[in-house]
């Protein structure tokens, strides 16, 4: 009970301040570029779902912790270039990711002396992504990797409590594994299968909604032995 009640001592700066917490959730596309595809194909788009909780702590500046899964896949059925007809690769990966991001809102988004009900905005930040069922064909290649996420989007406060998002998103990624292609383990003729020198990138587009908590009031500082010492000292 004593650690309970010192805990909530400790972040109750965090919940009386002004700033508003959100959760919610919502679902999106996934879809891939790389070495078998030059730009994301609306053939290979994949679902994903995504878990949300904000920090909004201005009317122009959020901090988001999301949590996304979904599967990305790829294939060589539309080759980008002459090897892709001989490679004829594919892949199907499930892809869990957790990130946090920066959001700037260009209009102000809840502020009280604002009436705005959309706010578009753009968003920076970092992650790891744990991509699954990835061909062993690389025996240093870890599956936790290290993700930029980046993108914008529009919110829209439907209710006092109730915000929509739209979001288009982009990971950059560091690393070339992502569809089983790269620095040419694989050769045609003398001719690598992938090129080495890009780097695979991943997108997911989500729609979402969220739930805000507004602050909690707090009550004046406690101060021991106050109506104590008022007693001793009534001129105090």
């Amino acid at each position: 009970m004593i650690k309970n009640l010192a805990f909530f001592i400790l972040l109750s700066p965090l919940f009386c301040s002004g700033q508003f917490i959100e959760f919610g959730g919502g679902v999106g596309a996934a879809n891939y570029t790389g070495d078998l595809n030059g730009a994301p194909r609306f053939s290979q788009t994949k679902l994903a779902v995504t878990g949300i909780y904000r920090l909004n702590f201005s009317d122009v500046l959020s901090v988001k912790f999301g949590f996304t899964a979904g599967k990305i896949s790829g294939d060589d059925t539309h080759p980008i270039d002459v090897l892709g007809v001989k490679r004829q690769n594919s892949f199907n990966h499930l892809l869990l990711e957790g990130t946090m991001g920066f959001e700037y809102h260009f209009l102000s988004y809840r502020s009280t002396k604002s009436r705005n009900k959309i706010a578009p905005y753009a968003t920076l930040g970092f992650g790891f992504a744990n991509v699954r069922n990835v061909k062993r064909t690389y025996e240093d290649f870890n599956n936790l990797q290290f993700i930029v996420p980046m993108g914008g989007g529009v919110k829209y406060v439907m209710t006092k409590r109730l915000t929509l998002t739209a979001e288009l998103g982009a990971r950059k990624t560091f690393f070339d594994y992502l569809d089983g292609v790269s620095d040419g383990d694989q050769y045609i003729k003398n001719y690598q299968y992938g090129n080495p020198n890009d780097d695979d990138w991943y997108f997911f587009s989500t729609l979402s909604l969220t739930y805000v908590l507004y602050k909690i009031p707090c009550p004046f500082p406690y101060i021991p032995n106050r109506s104590i010492l008022n007693r001793i000292h009534p001129y105090r």
